[in-house]
This record gives C-alpha cells, sequence and structure tokens, in this order.
C-alpha cells in the first residue's frame, strides 16, 4: 500500500512546485497565525494554482471559529481541513471539503477514539516545533486507525519510523527546513526520495515472503 506524503507550510512557489514534482501526496498551507509558516487565503490560492488535481491541498488551521474557515475557503478551497478532532463538533464543513482530524500524543490519550474508517493524522502535542510523538504509543494508534504520522520527522529519521509504526502517511513541516519557517528544497527531495525507496524496499520484501 502507498505511503501518502504531506508536505506541510509551504509558503513560496518553489518549494511547492518542487514538492508536487518529487511525489507528494498533500501539500499543507497553514493558516494558524502564530506559526511562522502562516499565510493569507490569498497567497495560498495564488501558490497551489499549478498543482494538479490528483495532488490534494490542505488548509492547515488550529481552534479556528466558523467566520476564519469560511473566510479562508471563500478564497482557497482546499481539498481537506486540518484542525484538532474536537474542532469539528463545532464547525460546518465547506461543501466538498473532507475533514482531516488531528490527534495529539498526549497522556492518557486512548487510541479507540479515532475513527478506524477515516484518515487522521496523529502528532505530538505542540505542531511545528519538531516534537516527536512516542513511538510505542504511534505504533498502537497505526494498528487501530489509518493515520498520517506528524511531528519531528525529517530526511535522518523517517525510514526507521516508517519501519516501526508502519502508517498510512507521513507528514513534515520543520523536518525539511533550512531555518525557522524556511523550506530547504533538497530536504524536500531527500525526504520524498526516502519515503519511495522505503516503499520500493518494502514491496520487495513482501514479494520475497509471498513467492511461492
Amino acid at each position: 500500500m502507498k505511503t501518502l506524503i504531506k508536505i506541510c507550510g509551504l509558503t513560496t512557489q518553489e518549494s511547492v512546485d518542487v514538492a508536487v514534482q518529487s511525489g507528494a501526496d498533500l501539500i499543507g498551507f497553514v493558516f494558524a497565525k502564530t506559526s511562522p509558516r502562516c499565510i493569507s487565503p490569498e497567497q495560498a490560492r495564488q501558490l497551489s494554482e499549478p498543482i494538479p488535481e490528483q495532488v490534494k491541498t490542505t488548509a492547515v488551521m488550529l481552534h479556528p471559529s466558523d467566520t476564519e474557515v469560511q473566510e479562508v475557503f471563500d478564497e482557497f478551497p482546499a481539498d481537506y481541513l486540518q484542525t484538532d478532532a474536537e474542532d469539528f463538533a463545532s464547525l460546518n464543513l465547506p461543501e466538498g471539503c473532507r475533514p482531516l482530524k488531528v490527534y495529539r500524543d498526549l497522556p492518557g490519550f486512548d487510541p479507540s477514539d479515532i475513527d478506524p474508517h477515516v484518515l487522521s493524522l496523529f502528532e505530538g502535542k505542540n505542531s511545528g516545533v519538531g516534537e516527536l510523538v512516542n513511538t510505542s504509543r504511534a505504533m498502537e494508534v497505526a494498528r487501530h486507525a489509518p493515520i498520517i504520522l506528524a511531528g519531528g520527522l525529517n530526511p535522518k529519521n523517517v525510514a526507521s519510523l516508517l519501519q516501526a509504526v508502519q502508517p498510512q502517511g507521513v507528514d513534515v513541516s520543520s523536518g525539511v527546513e533550512s531555518e525557522l519557517g524556511v523550506k530547504d528544497v533538497q530536504k524536500i527531495r531527500d525526504f520524498i526520495n526516502i519515503v519511495q525507496d522505503y516503499e520500493w524496499d518494502h514491496e520487495l520484501s513482501l514479494i520475497h515472503i509471498y513467492e511461492p
């Protein structure tokens, strides 16, 4: 099964183009005002114009109000709205948009809280700060539901985390930056290439296991 690759917090056309050309499946634009990667809905619309239909866009927000969501989607109709799972109880999703619910690696978190039939995102307590989740807990969550693993991933550790956790997808932001909020296009390429190499090696190992 293909590992989904989400590159998040993009702010320049070059980084968007490199992510798409290298094989990203999802592109995330951040609208949380406290983030160094925050852009305007107008900027997101412009940056996303060259993105092909098969690559999905994500509006990344943090505890937004309905008004804030509408302001973003009036200008930038993303494929997904990403925010904490509990936020969706008070939000009206724009037409054509799917939820990408964020569950956080907090003490007492119960994996059974995640819908096993819907793709969700699992990450650390705080977004965009390179905070790695507890691997054992991530493994338990990934066994229960299809998740995109986020938080603290980078080109150096993503292969080992894929091997250990086996999530549906991986999400990277600060792990492919040269400095806070500034994406490094070579790191984006490296991250995607490593995930794709892992998929290839994993498929080969399965063939060897199941060949008569």
